[in-house]
């Protein structure tokens, strides 16, 4: 299988960027390695002048635009992508596809062991790069290791087909918690975990069907967020 990995969609996440240097470094039969924003790398911030997973399907008109166009023709060439992400908010490994993605990547999430399958509807990577899987990975977690990657990647690389996945769950995006959520609802003294059900009325009182799942909490990555809400599938 052709896989594709991506690092540095977001500049400051580590793990994608590791894992990319590690592979240009110690290549790996039918692997190609890219950094996604590399300014944004070079600087160590997210982006440089618009968020790169939110510039899909890409335009002219700026540096992110035309990567996002570029990534996507490259993707094109490949059975398999796999883009890297990290979150400070802890017990948050999962893997984002998009609607209409192709099957394999179902069998990727579960034989990397990331079930909780979230469907992106939004203009990001996956939603116009059928064969793209987000990976989403805790900074506290255990699976936020290079050397565990390498090898998941390489076993990805010399397999034919995957085993059918049966035991994924997936979600999509019901709600974005804002900072206003946070000060009138107090969300940072209810304790909220990643993938746990929220309290019925505290849904109720973001307009979102419950049982909802926070994602994302006080993530200091997105700041300007306070984290997500998911509804099952």
């Amino acid at each position: 299988m052709k896989v594709l990995i991506i690092g540095g969609m977001h500049g400051n996440e580590p793990l994608g960027i590791a894992v990319v240097e590690r592979l240009t470094r110690q290549p790996v039969q039918n692997v190609t390695a890219v950094i996604a924003n590399p300014q944004a790398q070079r600087q160590n911030t997210r982006f440089t002048a618009s968020d790169l997973n939110r510039s899909f399907p890409g335009n002219e008109e700026s540096y992110e635009g035309q990567r996002a166009k570029e990534l996507l023709a490259l993707c094109a060439g490949f059975d398999l992508v796999l883009d890297f992400h990290n979150t400070h908010c802890p017990d948050n490994d999962c893997v984002f596809i998009g609607e209409n993605a192709d099957e394999v990547l179902l069998n990727a999430a579960s034989y990397m062991n990331l079930k909780r399958v979230i469907v992106a509807d939004y203009d990001c990577i996956n939603k116009y790069a059928k064969n793209c899987i987000s990976v989403e990975i805790s900074l506290s977690s255990p699976r936020n290791d290079v050397d565990a990657w390498v090898k998941t990647i390489t076993a990805l690389a010399a397999a034919q087909t995957l085993p059918e996945a049966h035991d994924v769950v997936k979600y999509r995006f019901a709600y974005r918690m804002t900072l206003d959520d946070n000060l009138t609802l107090n969300l940072d003294k209810v304790g909220l975990q990643a993938f746990q059900p929220i309290a019925t009325a505290l849904a109720l009182k973001m307009g979102v069907q419950s049982p909802a799942y926070p994602i994302f909490i006080a993530d200091r990555y997105t700041p300007y967020n306070y984290g997500g809400l998911l509804n099952k599938l």
